[in-house]
């Protein structure tokens, strides 16, 4: 308490201070302390006093603004497409099919009407093929890819009302390309060059083997499609038939009956060919093409069904054919396919028969060495801004087995033409009709007959073409409407009995809606 005084002296001081007289100012007359008091004695003058200014309130020091922030930029979302897998990586699925709905107008279900081997393909039985296939590169660059293709026949549900369908493996192969020059291949495969679109037909190689294969293809100039193509391939099939193959039951004294195998001989099926492809013109390509097999069956023994046992020769056939072509070089700036191949082919013995079914005539030696074909056959594509037009020609003549040439039916030539043009008549819409002709020279009397007829059918076959992914005869998918005539000559009728029903109706018809596709696929271009 001894500071108590001394905090009041300066209180007092304080206060004085702030009370001392301002003489630069006066206040307003009336203004001070006492102004109109009740004292009788009039008081002096009060000093002025200095007015204490308002307390200030303290403001917090200014904040400087921050400037608004910056609109963000537009953003423009670009269409861009991402990087495609290389063709020869990653997963790929493709598929062919092709199916039909219609009518004969008789209230039954079309049927192909053909008297060649290989006739116009307007009306075919359904078919459907589904690739799988996955690519893989190797650190030193080796690409490998192995494919799969499962395919059904034309069992339907929808139609048939069967819960079941008939399916095949078509492919199951592995391929590896070491380089741009050299691939191989191991496995089940199709294995097939060019094809006459119209006639559903390869005429030069179609084999269907388990095997394997190598190519060896080699550019001569940049720039251009000069190169030459060599390719070699080895295989083999078993038919389940008894002319391949065939399991018996024998005695077996510990469990009674045992089966074993009888027969048991694989077809063996070698092949080589080469090609060579160059530009003659600067618009014009050409490729040349040659092409051999060798067939070829070992002996064998195969049980009666009498029980005896007969003795199966070994058995060979040859075939030998060429190809020359000429193809458009700008089809690929316009999407176009536009060639022309030509055919040539010889098949001798067992190569004059389809691999995948037995032979159909032997000679008294239980041999197939009589047999022989010969064909001829063009196919020929042309695209242009105002339409398209595929044409096909095939010429056959074959010999069985047997070696008759003079009183054999089964014996002669045929041919078949047909052409497809289609004119565009809006975007992606093409209308114009298939006309087809197919006869057939037999070396030998009618059987039913005993008449000689040269059968023959012509057809033709109005459509509406919707065809969305270009504007090639060969661009797929495709959805036509087609209505198909086919006038069947004496000849031609009298190749079915007299007591089936088709014998009596000259004209067939089609009336329907058909769909067919291809894309991605090995076999299927």
């Amino acid at each position: 308490m001894r500071y108590a005084p001394v905090a009041v002296t300066l209180a007092l001081s304080a206060g004085l201070a702030w009370a001392q007289p301002d003489t630069g100012s006066a206040s307003p007359p009336g203004e001070g302390s006492g102004s109109g008091s009740g004292s009788a004695e009039a008081a002096p003058p009060p000093s002025p006093v200095k007015a204490e200014p308002p307390p200030v309130k303290a403001e917090p020091p200014p904040v400087k603004a921050e400037p608004p922030p910056a609109p963000e930029p537009e953003v423009i979302v670009e269409d861009v497409k991402p990087v495609p897998t290389p063709h020869d990586r990653g997963f790929r699925f493709g598929s062919y099919g092709r199916i039909m709905a219609g009518t004969d107008l008789r209230g039954g279900k079309p049927e192909e009407v053909n008297i060649v081997a290989h006739g116009p393909r307007v009306v075919e039985p359904d078919y459907l093929e589904l690739e799988f296939s996955y690519g893989f590169e190797t650190d030193r660059g080796v690409k490998i890819r192995p494919v799969l293709t499962l395919a059904f026949d034309d069992t339907l549900f929808h139609e048939n009302g069967q819960f079941d369908a008939h399916p095949a493996l078509r492919n199951m192969f592995l391929e590896a390309v070491m380089n741009p020059q050299w691939s191989a291949w191991v496995g089940s495969r199709m294995y097939r060059g060019d094809d006459i679109y119209l006639f559903d037909y390869w005429p030069l190689d179609d084999i269907n083997t388990v095997g394997g294969g190598v190519l060896y293809h080699r550019a001569l100039r940049a720039g251009s499609p000069d190169a030459v193509e060599f390719a070699a391939h080895a295989g083999e099939n078993r038919l389940d038939h008894p002319f391949q193959f065939q399991e018996i039951a024998v005695a077996n004294p510990v469990q009674g009956a045992t089966t074993v195998v009888q027969l048991n001989r694989q077809r063996l099926i070698g092949s080589a060919s080469a090609a060579y492809i160059t530009s003659l013109t600067r618009d014009i390509g050409v490729k040349a093409k040659v092409h051999g097999e060798v067939h070829s069956l070992p002996d064998g023994t195969r049980k009666r069904d009498d029980g005896t046992f007969e003795k199966l020769p070994a058995d060979s056939g040859v075939l030998v054919g060429a190809e020359l072509s000429t193809f458009s070089l700008d089809n690929a700036k316009r999407g176009y396919r536009t060639h022309l191949n030509l055919f040539m082919r010889y098949a001798t013995g067992l190569a004059a028969f389809d691999e995948l079914a037995p032979p159909t005539s032997f000679g008294p030696d239980l041999k197939t060495t009589k047999a022989s074909e010969l064909t001829f056959g063009l196919s020929g594509n042309y695209d242009a801004a105002y339409g398209n037009m595929m044409v096909a020609a095939l010429s056959r003549r074959f010999i069985d087995a047997t070696g008759s040439t003079t009183d054999d039916p089964d014996n002669g030539w045929e041919y078949a033409l047909d052409a497809r043009p289609l004119g565009r008549i809006a975007p992606d819409w093409f209308v114009g009709a298939d006309v087809s002709y197919q006869a057939r020279f037999p070396d030998g009397l009618n059987r039913t007959t005993l008449k000689a007829e040269d059968p023959a059918i012509f057809g033709i076959a109005p459509m509406l073409v919707y065809s969305p992914m270009g504007p090639s005869s060969y661009d797929r998918p495709q959805l036509r409407a087609v209505f198909y005539a086919q006038h069947l000559n004496q000849g031609a009728l009298d190749d079915y009995v007299p007591d089936d029903p088709r014998h009596a109706h000259p004209w067939v018809y089609f009336l329907g809606l058909q769909a067919e596709w291809w894309f991605n696929s090995s076999t299927y271009h």
